[in-house]
């Protein structure tokens, strides 16, 4: 008895515990180290770390799914939702989105809260693309209080204001997206200084000669960057649409996606005017949700020249988030620009 107890004790203390975690990017969670795809972290997504198995480590997500997107069988839920169920830190439509879940996914149900269902799954993910969470710092000492002077301290001066650089004429500002993954130069054909992912809205403050100087501290080709609306919502998923389709109407959307081919409209597809041209494509990112990207006249020749199954970034602007009788998102699409 005396054995077992100590076997016991040696095998606890061997193993990891449970700590606190965040996705270090967008990533695979799976069934199995190397098994099928379950849900696709977000950045930032908190999560639970377990045991650690060769290059995997066991993880625990948990959050809230609308009804919506779920079929319910006692403490078991499927997700039913082609493009993928926004899986969100909390039980309301604006919370933050841990993760996207793939259609089929099973999920353990908690409780329930209104419309939601408070979920976790046991799954996988790579050791490399989770960041453990720090202890937040200690809270500085507070500084003495001061005694004020009658006489009134001078102002500090101004900042200095960043003078255009020389080239094109002016230095003009403004909110731009990053076409696809950017390489930040110390200075116009200098050497690379760091990166910046196609998430990336950047601002500028002075151009020279096809270069634009951003406020990450380095330089782009500007024909890398493409304006943005500032009331642009690129972190919105399909399935965010999907699930919310008058919250998103009208807004804009910045998104990477597969191209895979040009078609006209016909009478089922309803949110389309008949023969109106679209983009039939997937995505965004790693979803698998389809989606129609109507066509402007000046847009479709660009579009038939795209090859199958390339990613392109589009702006476009939702016209429906859930079309009858496919649920599939319509889009007016703005921008094309190829990847």
């Amino acid at each position: 008895m005396h054995c077992n107890s100590l076997l016991l004790l040696c095998v606890l203390a061997a193993s990891p515990a449970a700590g606190q975690a965040t996705a270090a990017a967008a990533a695979p969670v799976r069934s199995a180290p190397d098994g099928r795809l379950i849900a696709t972290m977000r950045a930032g997504g908190a999560l639970k770390t377990g045991a650690v198995k060769g290059s995997w480590t066991a993880i625990t997500i948990e959050g809230y799914l609308h009804q919506s997107v779920v079929s319910a069988r006692r403490n078991a839920l499927t997700v039913n939702a082609p493009s993928g169920a926004a899986l969100r830190a909390s039980a309301k439509p604006d919370a933050q989105i841990i993760a996207v879940v793939e259609d089929n996914a099973a999920m353990d149900k908690l409780s329930t809260s209104g419309e939601w269902y408070h979920v976790k799954r046991d799954a996988w993910m790579k050791t490399s693309e989770i960041k453990e969470a720090k202890a937040a710092p200690p809270p500085p000492p507070p500084k003495p209080a001061t005694v004020a002077s009658r006489a009134s301290a001078p102002a500090p001066a101004p900042a200095p204001t960043p003078s255009p650089a020389r080239g094109d004429a002016g230095a003009a500002s403004g909110d731009f997206a990053a076409a696809h993954p950017l390489v930040l130069r110390a200075a116009p054909d200098g050497t690379p200084a760091g990166t910046a992912d196609s998430a990336a809205r950047v601002h500028i403050i002075a151009r020279d000669h096809g270069w634009a100087r951003v406020e990450m501290d380095g330089w782009v080709r500007e024909s890398e960057l493409v304006p943005v609306d500032s009331s642009s919502v690129s972190a919105v998923s399909a399935a965010d649409l999907r699930s919310d389709p008058d919250r998103y109407k009208g807004s804009t959307v910045r998104w990477v996606v597969q191209a895979i081919s040009v078609q006209a409209a016909d009478p089922l597809r309803k949110g389309l005017a008949p023969d109106e041209p679209y983009l039939l494509a997937r995505g965004p990112g790693s979803e698998s949700s389809l989606l129609y990207l109507a066509l402007p006249p000046a847009l479709v020749a660009g579009a038939r020249a795209l090859q199958p199954l390339s990613y392109i970034m589009v702006l476009a602007r939702v016209r429906l988030g859930r079309s009858d009788p496919s649920g599939v998102p319509i889009l007016d699409v703005l921008r094309i620009v190829p990847r």
